[in-house]
């Protein structure tokens, strides 16, 4: 009677330790299964420091900016969602945020940065500008003079002028003047007071040099119908001069309705009473969606400025987070979720997903590719499509899903396709790995510094983790490491169907090393009936093993022409074998003779 294990999965906490299936363990720390056997992980890269003891964010800016590479972008607010701008070979290297500030306060508001603003000094982003160009307050007031045109019927006409920022931002229009009567032959003062500029015009919304008024001339006589291009003036000029017959004017109006997202400011006519709007993320089409409260809110496609109210969604439940995804937009509430789907985003509809599985945890939201992953009351969820699963069911209950791997409080990210979470117990970094890819999709535990974010970057696939030690903190890149960690794998327990002796352990690893600073030798540990029967430590120089033995005090170290120990003469019904180390492991086997251990 023997077993052999030479395929091995993760735990699978909710199924009796007795009748788990032979691949899964009671105990798996620190394990790649991507090729079924027993891999050990990488240590972290490096630490570098941060600028200060806060930081919670990170992001890798690459633009063509003075001293060239990517420049580290850092925030001391979690929660930070970043987005290139979506208009290609972008001369100002636009970058676009949510989160900084939080969602309420003098400066919760969705950002935007450019390679002038963002990089200068040496702790990035330098500076930034709200989201979004304002309306003028007011309307204008017009007078005119000249001598009318006689011989021409008069027409009415009223003027509208909007902001343009010192990058080509557009934004909505003034309301509209009084209308006058015009003929051809006279012309038009339009003034542009300063009064109805907003504050901090060049600071926060980038309208300081290079930044200009476009003036707009309605056709019909109307405050209702369309206005035209008449001309444009800087931002600090007071008035506009219009001798523009009526078939010299130029496009129409195209910003009526483009306002800035929400935001979290008091009394700013922006303001949302859900705050500032969240988890900015990029969709098709050179459309950006992000959300407040239970409203999906949308761009105009390429004009990451203009968030149109009448492109919002109301969702049925708070939203908790969204993601983007082929099919659509997965938006993740404190009730089912949803997909929202449409190329034209006035015309974007809602679906339920009909899955009864609320998002517990923002944090554990993590785009996976081809579905989205995230915490809900009764495990982790996959969402694809229109369709979700729990697939933690059967491997981990309700009850442990909280307790065991605190999915309310982790924060998870996406590592080589696998989604790494990582939460603190009593001050202690602790975290666990969920591997879709492995041969049986496997949960497994890790061992970790305190990690307070992370940051993955889609161009290399690399993960970044800010860990809470030291001040300032410090980021390195996650499994980048030389070394490998030390793993650990405790079996299932093996129920003879009568009180059995087995005589062998067998041990097939890549390396046996001896321990040093920083490695753990290949240990073996036998459970006979729920007590430690063998504590073995198995080391090789050249073709010789060493058996270096803890328990039972009886059996002396030895010397060993093959990774095959002896065990003490007990006898038990229920068996458990635990290994530990560095190395990789193919294969361990429990025997009666040494005959079993080589059957293959």
């Amino acid at each position: 009677m023997y077993f052999k294990l030479s395929s091995f999965s993760g735990v699978a906490p909710a199924v009796d330790n007795r009748r788990l299936a032979d691949q899964f363990g009671q105990t798996s720390e620190n394990i790649d299964f991507e090729s079924g056997a027993l891999a050990p992980s990488k240590t972290n890269g490096s630490d570098v420091a941060l600028s200060n003891g806060s930081r919670s964010s990170m992001y890798f800016y690459e633009a063509d900016v003075s001293g060239g590479g990517a420049k580290l972008l850092q925030w001391n607010d979690e929660n930070i969602s970043v987005v290139k701008g979506p208009v290609p070979n972008d001369s100002f290297d636009r970058l676009y945020w949510t989160g900084e500030g939080g969602a309420t306060g003098s400066d919760a508001y969705p950002r935007i940065g450019t390679n002038t603003s963002m990089i200068s000094g040496s702790v990035y982003p330098a500076a930034s500008f709200r989201l979004g160009i304002p309306a003028p307050t007011g309307s204008t007031t017009v007078s005119k003079s000249g001598t009318p045109d006689a011989t021409q019927t008069p027409f009415d006409v009223s003027y509208v002028y909007t902001f343009v920022s010192a990058i080509g931002e557009e934004g909505p229009p003034s309301a509209a003047s009084t209308p006058i009567v015009l003929t051809d032959t006279e012309q038009v003062v339009v003034s542009l007071p300063t009064s109805a500029h907003p504050t901090n015009a060049a600071t926060e919304f980038n309208l300081g040099t290079n930044a200009k008024k476009r003036i707009y001339r309605s056709n019909a006589g109307s405050t209702n119908t369309q206005f035209q291009f008449v001309g444009e003036v800087a931002f600090a000029t007071t008035s506009f001069t219009d001798t523009k017959d009526g078939d010299e004017l130029g496009e129409i109006l195209p910003s009526d309705g483009w306002i800035p997202p929400p935001n979290g400011v008091s009394g700013d006519v922006n303001e949302s009473a859900t705050g500032a709007l969240q988890d900015l993320t990029a969709l098709s089409n050179g459309i950006l969606a992000g959300f407040t409260g239970n409203r999906l809110c949308v761009t105009e496609p390429f004009l990451p400025h203009a968030w149109p109210i009448s492109y919002r969604i109301t969702i049925a439940d708070t939203i908790v987070g969204i993601v983007s995804s082929s099919q659509g937009v997965i938006v993740l509430t404190e009730g089912f979720p949803f997909i929202v789907t449409g190329v034209d985003p006035s015309a974007m509809s809602a679906t339920k997903i009909d899955l009864a599985q609320a998002c517990i945890n923002k944090n554990s939201i993590v785009d996976m590719g081809e579905f989205v992953l995230y915490a809900a009351p009764d495990g982790l969820v996959a969402i694809s499509g229109n369709q979700g699963r729990v697939v933690s069911q059967g491997l981990i209950s309700s009850s442990q899903w909280e307790d065991d791997f605190k999915a309310s409080t982790i924060k998870a990210f996406r590592y080589e396709n696998k989604y790494v979470a990582f939460y603190t117990e009593s001050g202690v970094g602790k975290g666990w790995v969920y591997d879709p890819t492995a041969p049986e999709a496997a949960f497994s535990t890790i061992t970790e510094d305190i990690v307070e974010g992370g940051y993955h970057e889609d161009k290399s696939g690399k993960l970044y983790i800010i860990k809470t030690t030291g001040n300032p903190r410090n980021y390195c890149e996650y499994q980048a490491g030389t070394d490998n960690k030390s793993l650990t794998f405790k079996s299932k327990v093996f129920v003879t169907p009568y009180p059995t002796s087995f005589n062998w352990i067998s041990v097939d690893a890549e390396a046996y090393p001896a321990a040093s600073s920083g490695v753990t030798p290949v240990t073996i540990k036998v459970f006979g009936d729920g007590t430690l029967i063998a504590h073995y430590v198995l080391t090789k120089s050249g073709n010789v093993f060493t058996q270096t033995t803890t328990v039972p005090g009886s059996i002396s170290n030895a010397t060993l022409q093959e990774p095959i120990m002896r065990l003490p003469a007990e006898v038990a019904k229920e068996w458990e074998i635990q290994v530990s180390g560095t190395q990789i492991v193919n294969e361990i086997c429990i025997a009666q003779s040494i005959e079993e251990v080589k059957q293959t």
